[in-house]
């Protein structure tokens, strides 16, 4: 769980939404299901969340607690806390699941973002220039490529013939 917190802390300090690497093992799943229930339960029970008639968004919590929209519908879903009514998604606050995850949970070692000291590498613009023409010599061999298997196929097809 410390590793994910602080995978996830890494990620929103680069200013980046995370998620891990897909296919996710069967125990993969679990963990990381396990670390965004509790974010999720975290956020959702926030004094600052607590106002019944205020509307908050996926894209909202995915912002903010940098973890991709996909992953918090998923929990949602799997917690049975996410419903369609109205023409809306609608986002239930479940009192049995808060109240028994607030009864087993542990505090966790957490990771405090005001101790970190760490920066994203920034690569320096002469190596953004080679990283560029790499990227136009693939593009290049590429193009090459599919007019060379165009032409055997022509050549394929007159043979044919």
């Amino acid at each position: 769980r410390l590793l994910i917190d602080f995978s996830y802390l890494l990620s929103k300090m680069e200013g980046k939404i995370g998620s891990p690497e897909k296919p996710l093992s069967d125990l993969g799943l679990i963990s990381y299901r396990a670390y965004w229930k509790d974010i999720l339960l975290d956020y959702l029970t926030r004094d600052s969340w607590v106002v019944s008639d205020r509307e908050i968004s996926i894209k909202a919590i995915s912002e903010e607690m940098g973890i991709q929209s996909y992953d918090i519908i998923s929990t949602l879903q799997f917690l049975g806390m996410i419903k369609y009514w109205r023409g809306k998604h609608i986002i239930l606050k479940k009192e049995d699941v808060i109240n028994e995850r607030n009864r087993r949970r542990p505090r966790d070692k957490e990771i405090s973002p005001a101790y970190l000291k760490w920066k994203p590498y920034e690569p320096s613009s002469k190596e953004k220039r080679q990283a560029e023409q790499i990227k136009r010599k693939q593009e290049e061999r590429q193009k090459d490529l599919s007019i060379d298997d165009r032409k055997r196929k022509t050549l394929n097809q007159k043979k044919k013939t």
